[in-house]
């Protein structure tokens, strides 16, 4: 039974940072549009007003 805590970690790299950052993006990009779909849904039905969700907050 190995504990994968105990496993070195390999170094990172230029190209593994990067991979890794590029990856971190895209699941942003991906929780960001689900939320626009969300938000315009809820418009659709009256239950947000029109405008930018922290409109009331820039005040």
């Amino acid at each position: 039974m190995t504990d994968e805590a105990a496993q070195p970690v390999p170094p990172r790299t230029v190209d593994s940072t990067i991979a890794g950052l590029q990856d971190q993006i895209d699941q942003l990009t991906s929780t960001l549009e689900h939320h626009q779909r969300l938000f315009e849904r809820l418009r659709a039905q009256g239950l947000l007003a029109a405008g930018e969700p922290d409109d009331e907050r820039a005040s």
